[in-house]
């Protein structure tokens, strides 16, 4: 059980986990960007949390690990080569999936920031000036609108990051006061969000866990901490609602405690979707 173990954790993609357990078809991508270039303070703890998902994928899961795409400290070229960019959508995950029979699980752990101008979310490039994001970071909105292309059997995306422009080691980008940021989901979509804070709120870290505060009680709770009495039906299959039950409680509380903030996931999907199953 990797509830209560003492595991690094990293940011990254995480799959879905069916009755039947992982297909050969189903697919996992992290990315984990800790060192920044520049003045952008680094994300201590992202390689750690990637690790964790990784670990957790395939020693407990039981993914293949050649069906996982990992990338480290990853620059705009990068996640364009996986992803696609506006233009299209076909890139290596693309290439990789069988339309309407994979499960997929994107994780991202990292700083995320907001357009000063369009006010869109982007994810930061570790080569990415953030004070020019329009330019050179990757636009949320395009990562949700290609992997909805890809038409995938699922489509599960875990964000540890936010948008404020703020970080645990300071602002990230001049002249943010007043921006929210909630980059939307593609107006059809199957996809399953779930991202560390809401709004102008920013993502904390658990210090004692040396993981994000997020991706810490994500993991508590696909072990099945959510599918509890407390929070869930103990059925045995942990889903959105679940998760977003004992997110709101557990990583908010400890937010408050902690920090004397405010962080509430957000999540968008089918509440009833099963995220993890188990015994």
């Amino acid at each position: 059980n990797f509830l209560g173990k003492d595991y690094p954790v990293t940011h990254g993609y995480f799959c879905r986990v069916s009755e039947k357990g992982p297909a050969m078809s189903d697919y996992e991508l992290f990315i984990g960007n800790k060192n920044y270039s520049g003045r952008t303070p680094s994300v201590d703890f992202a390689h750690n949390d990637a690790d964790a998902m990784r670990q957790f994928v395939t020693k407990v899961l039981g993914y293949r690990k050649g069906n996982i795409i990992d990338l480290r400290d990853a620059t705009q070229a990068q996640i364009m080569a996986v992803f696609g960019n506006e233009k299209t959508h076909e890139g290596k995950l693309y290439n990789w999936i069988r339309p309407g029979k994979s499960d997929v699980t994107v994780f991202y752990s990292g700083h995320g920031v907001p357009g000063l101008k369009d006010r869109r979310g982007y994810l930061l490039p570790v080569d990415a000036d953030p004070n020019l994001v329009e330019l050179n970071g990757y636009p949320v909105d395009v990562l949700y609108e290609n992997l909805v292309k890809m038409k995938s059997k699922s489509m599960t995306v875990y964000l540890d990051a936010c948008f404020s422009g703020d970080s645990p080691k300071g602002m990230i980008v001049r002249a943010t006061s007043g921006i929210s940021v909630k980059p939307k989901l593609p107006k059809k979509t199957g996809l399953t969000v779930l991202t560390a804070a809401q709004g102008d709120q920013f993502a904390s870290w658990d210090e004692d866990a040396k993981m994000g505060l997020f991706t810490k009680n994500l993991l508590d709770a696909l072990n099945g901490a959510a599918d509890g009495e407390e929070y869930g039906n103990s059925d045995g299959e942990v889903t959105v609602k679940e998760v977003q039950r004992y997110l709101d409680d557990e990583m908010t509380y400890s937010a408050r405690r902690r920090y004397n903030r405010e962080q509430k996931a957000t999540v968008m999907g089918n509440p009833t979707t099963v995220l993890s199953t188990v015994q």
